[in-house]
């Protein structure tokens, strides 16, 4: 699905950062919630329906279970649960974004907004290999679990358990050696495309603020101000 607008790299990753901010302050479920709905509309506008309505799902289960919390007669239990439900409510809103964001951004428009902002080339270069290593390495990954599931040997962990040496070789041995040639074709490939020329990059789109990131950029600071407010205003009560 192509994005329903588009957003500048740098407006995305400014985003992420806002929504990063905000669920940290927020003080409460119903803070947070507020900010899920906000990264849902998020991706959603970016196109990305489908994994943030199964990303919202996720979340209104983890507040679910949340509530059953003060029924488990063990303080361990009560804890250790809390701890990571609270940390799936903290992470999920970010991973969406991040989610959408890297979908619907080409390398050679990531690497030239990370340009214009003068980014150093330690990190534009990794972040540009990682984000056509992780698809390549799951297109392999794919084919050889299909390629497994013929033969009667599944990827999953019950397969694992039971015949965990016939698994590793014929699964995850041959994923190592697709992730280890997928690197070296990835590393040639770029150092082929010049991707150490310091010459300025170029790019045939559009890299250029419009008044929607601006509209988008005023959104995430009323977001982290809000956030900032209600850490307040419940510090105050």
């Amino acid at each position: 699905m192509r994005a329903r607008i588009h957003l500048d790299p740098r407006t995305k990753l400014v985003l992420i950062a806002a929504m990063a901010v905000a669920v940290a302050l927020a003080p409460n479920p119903s803070c947070e919630m507020v900010l899920m709905t906000a990264a849902f509309v998020f991706s959603a506008a970016l196109g990305r329906i489908g994994v943030g309505a199964a990303m919202l799902v996720a979340y209104a289960a983890a507040i679910t279970v949340g509530d059953v919390l003060p029924y488990l007669d063990s303080v361990a239990a009560r804890t250790t649960l809390g701890s990571f439900l609270m940390l799936v409510r903290k992470v999920l809103p970010c991973s969406l974004m991040a989610w959408a964001t890297v979908t619907t951004t080409g390398v050679n428009e990531l690497m030239s907004a990370l340009a214009r902002l003068r980014a150093p080339r330690g990190l534009t270069i990794p972040l540009a290999v990682t984000m056509r290593y992780a698809p390549a390495v799951r297109e392999d990954w794919a084919f050889i679990r299909d390629a497994m599931r013929m033969r009667g040997i599944s990827p999953g962990p019950v397969s694992l358990l039971a015949s965990p040496g016939r698994t590793i070789d014929c699964v995850y041995v041959p994923l190592l050696m697709s992730a280890s040639r997928v690197s070296d074709e990835l590393s040639m490939a770029a150092i082929a495309r010049g991707i150490e020329n310091p010459v300025a990059r170029t790019c045939y789109l559009r890299i250029a603020m419009r008044p929607v990131d601006w509209f988008m950029l005023a959104l995430g600071l009323c977001a982290v101000a809000g956030a900032v407010v209600c850490r307040v205003c419940g510090a105050m009560a």
